[in-house]
């Protein structure tokens, strides 16, 4: 088993706590008002080693919106292909999606409110290829659903809006702060309008032993 130095453990963890610390503080004060003097007493860390790992705020901005969505699809690919049934992965991924929100809320409103920022246009690169894998990896899972018969043959990209669109519309109205149904009926309703579009007659009439 392939050990990891301790000394590169350590800076991954510092640089992991510089993120977490970097994000509260654009949380609380914004992005525009956060110095990174802010970042460094929030953090405890030394003014040499935020800058060793980001050479500026809007660099850390930008890894802050990577990080997020490495944590978010790395999570999800593992739920999604640990399911067997195609019913299975599509209320997993709901359920995924709505508890990782739950556990996450500034991260998740620094993704909704950050794409487009200045800071990310150094990311595009990074950002598509993150993408890519992440389509690539849920279109193999689907597809091996569509020739069992059980989920409709649709592009990649269409299955993911409809299993997922719904639920981001869902996330805003939560992060917001808005009244919200509470999340377990919030799962079981979008999971099975997921489920409903997604799935083939055969499945609704009870072939391959998928419930409706």
């Amino acid at each position: 088993m392939k050990t990891v130095p301790k000394r590169q453990g350590k800076s991954a963890s510092r640089r992991k706590e510089i993120i977490q610390a970097a994000l509260a503080c654009f949380t609380e004060r914004g992005f525009t008002e956060t110095s990174m003097a802010d970042i460094r007493r929030r953090s405890n860390a030394s003014t040499g080693s935020i800058y060793h790992h980001f050479k500026s705020k809007e660099q850390l901005a930008a890894e802050i919106y990577l990080e997020g969505i490495r944590d978010y699809q790395a999570g999800l690919l593992t739920t999604l292909e640990d399911q067997e049934s195609a019913r299975g992965g599509i209320f997993a991924v709901v359920a995924y999606h709505l508890r990782w929100v739950e556990a996450h809320p500034d991260w998740t409103r620094f993704l909704f409110q950050k794409r487009h920022a200045e800071f990310m246009d150094s990311t595009d690169d990074d950002f598509a290829g993150m993408n890519t894998e992440f389509v690539q990896r849920c279109s193999r899972w689907f597809v091996r659903h569509v020739k069992a018969g059980t989920l409709r043959r649709l592009p990649p990209d269409v299955y993911l809006s409809v299993l997922l669109g719904p639920c981001m519309e869902f996330t805003r109205h939560y992060v917001s702060g808005r009244p919200c149904t509470p999340l377990d009926r919030a799962i079981h309703e979008l999971g099975t309008a997921a489920w409903r579009s997604l799935k083939t007659d055969a499945a609704r009439k009870g072939v391959n032993h998928e419930n409706s």
